[in-house]
């Protein structure tokens, strides 16, 4: 079979070995990106001393972008007319979904714990939900909007700590705050493109986009600051962050949405405030509080309410992980 003679076998095609077998490696695959995502928040919080911010995300951008090449610049070669049709759009993307929220994100790490940082990631799906209705008219049903209203309780606990009388949050939960909303808003835009272009593409495009952006704010950072120490921990960092948790993450993720779907994909990607909490103990002994699991509860329960009856939103880091079939996944 050639190009579009050949048959793309769908799950129930297969026989029920075979669908147990995708159906369990499709959950492995979720559970894995989503992991190596929860290691970019521990990551960033174990290198606030050593690298600045715009550095991070610059470095990031830069090694994420060379990750994605061999394979995401045939596809973008094959669709360079629609890119340029739609550059301004690509480059808005990158702006804010990347560049912007890459840097508020890492800032956040200066001043708040990991586990804060991905609770409010989760958040952003009730965000989007409420976006949708406040800009496209989209209808929210009971059930969206107690979901929606659990799911700020428990950023609204989180923020203040339980002091709803002396309100005094941390700057780093105001700075992921403000990237959950840049995100949610963000989100609602990047659905347009995949209308027109393939997932591989509108990711490459967006590193390249936020590059652009974040280079001379990494010049005049280096200018004010200085540079970072590169050693072998600060490297391996951020060969992480870049190739790992950016790259090899997003293509866990499509093979996974690909075997098992993305509502049920979407699901896994709530565990990353779990990973994030465990791996945070682990690697930089931040304490999981009492007031973390209650905020985290009330989350998870208005996420998994308000979300019942709506497609799953994709993990909250830029570009949706299910792009590749042309869909918006369940960041």
């Amino acid at each position: 079979m050639r190009g579009n003679d050949a048959i793309r076998l769908s799950p129930w095609s297969l026989t029920a070995p075979a669908r147990l077998a995708a159906g369990c490696g499709g959950l492995v695959l979720a559970a894995l990106a989503t992991l190596l995502w929860s290691g970019n928040l521990v990551a960033a919080r174990g290198l606030r001393d050593a690298v600045p911010p715009v550095s991070l995300a610059f470095w990031r951008c830069l090694v994420a972008a060379v990750s994605m090449a061999p394979w995401a610049t045939g596809q973008m070669r094959l669709q360079a007319p629609l890119v340029r049709r739609h550059l301004g759009r690509l480059a808005f993307l990158g702006f804010s979904g990347i560049a912007v929220y890459t840097v508020m994100v890492y800032t956040a790490a200066h001043t708040t714990v990991a586990t804060n940082m991905s609770l409010m990631a989760v958040s952003a799906s009730v965000f989007i939900l409420l976006l949708s209705r406040l800009l496209r008219g989209q209808r929210l049903g009971l059930s969206r909007i107690v979901g929606s209203g659990l799911a700020l309780a428990g950023v609204a606990f989180l923020v203040t700590r339980g002091q709803w009388h002396a309100v005094s949050p941390h700057p780093g939960d105001l700075w992921m705050l403000g990237a959950t909303l840049i995100f949610a808003y963000y989100s609602l835009l990047v659905r347009d493109v995949h209308k027109y272009l393939n997932g591989a593409t509108v990711l490459l495009t967006a590193f390249l986009s936020a590059l652009v952006f974040l280079l001379p704010c990494y010049l005049l950072e280096l200018a004010l600051v200085g540079g970072f120490p590169v050693t072998g921990p600060v490297l391996a960092s951020l060969g992480y962050v870049g190739a790992l948790s950016s790259a090899a993450a997003y293509f866990c993720w499509n093979q996974a949405v690909a075997r098992i779907g993305a509502a049920r994909a979407g699901l896994v990607y709530y565990l990353l405030p779990a990973f994030t909490a465990l791996l945070g103990n682990w690697l930089l002994k931040e304490p999981l509080a009492d007031g973390q699991l209650f905020s985290m509860a009330l989350i998870t329960a208005g996420i998994l309410l308000g979300l019942r009856s709506a497609p799953v939103q994709s993990a909250p880091y830029h570009v949706p992980p299910a792009t590749s079939q042309g869909k918006k996944s369940p960041s």
